[in-house]
């Protein structure tokens, strides 16, 4: 059952031209047992050894077949093989019908070389087959043998066509897939590792296949065999053999694209398709700088580069998460005082400076795995996460106030800044929401207590009060 599941016709179409040739083929070569064991009166010192040259050559097409390919070592055998069946049959019609069938099914593999030399083997095989057991004829045999050559010919035009068909669609799906990981990613590294992965698939069936992709002279990403000297070390114009196919758009160079085999560099034939994927890598990267730039903007503030409302809810939406498995967390709110006076005073430009300038030193002073973000106007908000207790908080609070009040140099004019900072601890509130509400009461309990302060909001349960306000001069 499983030798017929192998033998079952294959999908395209090349594949299935190979297998009726087989099925045809291996059908003839079965066909000469009957005609050499069926000979009572000749010898079976004669008969036998057909026969036996007829099976171990149909098990040998059946599994060369299934291998896809044919040493060209084996012409010689199979030559003495025809040889070999000829003598058997003494027949010069059924020898040549055999012949025909030779080049017909081995015709579809190999190189044009190696046609040629398997199609003038066996032509000669089955001519000194004839000449020793019918010599009288070898004429009309000659005659009827004009149409093996051509028959070769037209077989191999057609194993040719069909490969290149074969090797036409596997680069369509090749570039479908491409594609679709183009359209459903915008990650760099992924980008970069489906090409080189794409590349050794253009290159299927040249031996040794590999491909990297290189950025400021180091390998980025690699599939297949690479050599050695490509990985060891920065690049920088070292192809190792192999093709170099540059990543780039009209404004900015990428990287490049180095692909090739164990004997040198990509066939010529594949070279247009390189080309075309690395065009195509290159148009991703450039959509997923995009999307990159679209994802900033989209979460980020045009003005200070630090974190919107939106980022700030869903850090702080991951920050509850693990606070719920015991971490603490700690949101802070400031708010600038008076901030409106420097608009009016000295101009939107100075603000904007200010604005800037407060948002630097709140990034400067937090951890990397807190968040400082800016909600709209001169109002801020940093999540503390992962803090070692609560009364942490406070202390990063205290540090950014004294960093955020320093003179600022804005617009020609030096600015003295004061802020207000309202502090809340999570201690099992529900919604985010409650938190925020928390923090911004504690940031106007500081105002009203003087403003240029830090105020906590601390609680023991979930409903928080604000007689449990404590103001910190």
């Amino acid at each position: 059952m499983r030798l017929l599941r192998r033998l079952a016709p294959p999908r395209p179409l090349g594949g299935r031209i190979r297998w009726l040739f087989v099925i045809f083929g291996v059908f003839n070569l079965l066909t000469v047992l009957p005609r050499t064991l069926g000979r009572v009166e000749e010898p079976l010192p004669h008969r036998l050894p057909a026969a036996v040259a007829a099976l171990a050559l149909a098990a040998w097409w059946l599994r060369q077949y299934r291998r896809g390919t044919f040493p060209p070592w084996m012409i010689p055998v199979e030559g003495l093989a025809m040889l070999t069946v000829a003598l058997g049959m003494r027949d010069w019609v059924g020898t040549l019908g055999l012949l025909f069938v030779f080049v017909s099914f081995r015709g579809l593999y190999g190189t044009w070389r190696h046609v040629l030399a398997f199609t003038l083997v066996v032509f000669a095989a089955a001519v000194a087959g004839v000449a020793l057991t019918e010599p009288s004829a070898v004429v009309p045999f000659l005659q009827q043998a004009p149409g093996v050559p051509p028959l070769a010919l037209f077989t191999a035009v057609v194993a040719e066509s069909t490969r290149r068909q074969e090797r036409a669609a596997a680069r369509e799906r090749v570039f479908s897939r491409l594609g679709s990981t183009l359209a459903t990613t915008s990650d760099r590294e992924a980008i970069l590792r489906h090409c080189a992965e794409s590349a050794v698939d253009l290159l299927d069936g040249v031996p040794g296949a590999w491909a990297v992709t290189v950025v400021d002279g180091l390998v980025v990403t690699a599939a297949g065999p690479v050599p050695v000297e490509l990985l060891s070390g920065p690049v920088h114009g070292r192809t190792a053999g192999g093709t170099t196919m540059p990543l780039r758009s009209d404004k900015q160079h990428y990287g490049d694209l180095l692909a090739g085999g164990a004997a040198g560099g990509a066939p010529a034939e594949v070279r247009p398709s390189l080309e075309t994927l690395a065009a195509q890598t290159s148009l991703g990267l450039i959509n997923a700088e995009h999307a990159a730039d679209l994802h900033y903007q989209a979460f980020h503030d045009h003005l200070t580069g630090l974190a919107n409302r939106s980022l700030l809810r869903e850090h702080l939406q991951h920050a509850l998460a693990r606070a719920r498995r015991g971490s603490h967390v700690a949101v802070l709110l400031l708010d600038l005082d008076g901030f409106k006076q420097v608009n009016d005073t000295h101009g939107h430009a100075a603000g904007d400076q200010l604005l800037a300038a407060v948002a630097a030193r709140l990034r400067d002073g937090i951890r990397g795995a807190d968040t400082a973000a800016r909600l709209g106007g001169d109002e801020f908000a940093v999540v503390l996460d992962g803090m070692d207790a609560v009364g942490d908080a406070v202390v990063v609070a205290d540090r950014l106030l004294a960093a955020v009040q320093a003179s600022v140099r804005a617009a020609g004019t030096t600015l003295l800044p004061r802020a207000s900072i309202g502090v809340a601890c999570w201690s099992g509130h529900a919604e985010i929401d409650a938190l925020l509400h928390d923090a911004d009461t504690a940031m106007y309990a500081a105002k009203t207590a003087g403003k240029g302060r830090v105020a906590s909001f601390e609680s023991a349960g979930v409903q928080l009060q604000p007689a449990a306000l404590h103001v910190a001069g």
